[in-house]
């Protein structure tokens, strides 16, 4: 539900109705937590202690007046508030807040949150296999060629986030200066060193680690920021891909691109298997992470490509400071 369409709701409703339905403190704790963070009814059970048919049963009457707004991701159902400026509604997130401050489900949020990385780590920790690092194929580094048409003016920089095993570094490293390829997993930068190696890309430097990582940022940002960030299906394995945008974001220098690679929405669950958090991503909502960090906008659209789950392309460029 839009915010407008909430607001209306809640203005026409009653206010002793109003008044009834936030007299019941599971609701208010409801509200107050969805209010911190979009989270599944999964999560929500989990916090509040409560099989998913009660929080189910019991966030309904929120989200009839538009207290509540139901997204599904697959299978999943994620609850966030859409509150106004209305005194009642402020009262009840406080008072909300304070129960949850006191039963220590507000504390526990963050926790919950991490978890939708777990089995995405997993994943990606197994040992791989030794031997050779497997060929790229020709036709699938040229599906990436039009990622870079718009991202050639300066050239010093580039960062590949989530690297894996390194497919895009034989494109990036004839390009810039430098390259940094980033990723968590110990085994997949040893099967990319391999790689790189056996390539003489003499100018990528492997960094174990996160986008996130204050080190990163530190050692980025003394080399006057990044030219590229590219983050090439990375979101979805991520707990918040927002925060994820954000930090690759203060990766750039000004002017500088992002460079995102996603899958569009799909309903294929078995991916979680391999450690998707996300099936996929609205583009509406990819582009309001990416100005929400101070991107302007270059392009959003899907790529032409055999790839099932269907693939997206957004560039993002930061904005200059005056």
């Amino acid at each position: 539900m839009r915010m407008i369409e909430y607001i209306h709701a809640v203005t026409l409703a009653p206010r002793a109705n109003l008044f009834r339905l936030l007299g019941d403190e599971d609701r208010l704790r409801l509200l107050a937590l969805c209010a911190e963070e979009e989270l599944t009814v999964g999560e929500l059970a989990s916090l509040l202690g409560e099989s998913q048919p009660q929080v189910t049963k019991k966030s309904q009457p929120l989200r009839e007046v538009g207290l509540l707004s139901a997204r599904r991701d697959g299978t999943r159902t994620l609850l966030k508030s859409f509150v106004a400026a209305d005194p009642v509604i402020d009262a009840a997130l406080e008072e909300g807040r304070a129960l949850c401050s006191k039963d220590g489900s507000l504390a526990r949020i963050a926790s919950i949150v991490a978890q939708r990385e777990e089995l995405s780590r997993r994943f990606f920790d197994e040992a791989m296999p030794t031997g050779e690092p497997a060929p790229i194929q020709d036709n699938e580094l040229l599906g990436w060629l039009p990622l870079l048409a718009p991202l050639l003016p300066r050239r010093v920089l580039a960062i590949d986030v989530g690297t894996g095993e390194g497919t895009l570094l034989p494109l990036l490293s004839p390009l810039y200066d430098r390259v940094v390829a980033v990723d968590r997993s110990p085994a997949r930068l040893a099967r990319c060193g391999a790689r790189i190696a056996a390539m003489g890309l003499s100018n990528v430097r492997l960094r174990e680690g996160d986008v996130e990582d204050p080190g990163l940022a530190e050692d980025i940002a003394q080399r006057g920021g990044a030219d590229l960030v590219v983050m090439a299906r990375v979101l979805h394995h991520a707990a918040r891909p927002q925060d994820g945008i954000t930090a690759a974001t203060r990766l750039l220098r000004d002017g500088g691109h992002l460079v995102v690679v996603d899958y569009l929405p799909h309903d294929d669950e078995a991916m979680r298997e391999q450690g998707d958090v996300w099936l996929g991503f609205e583009p509406q909502k990819l582009r309001g992470w990416l100005e929400e960090a101070g991107l302007e906008i270059i392009a959003i659209h899907p790529l032409v490509s055999p790839q099932r789950p269907a693939l997206q392309l957004a560039v993002g460029k930061k904005l200059l400071r005056h």
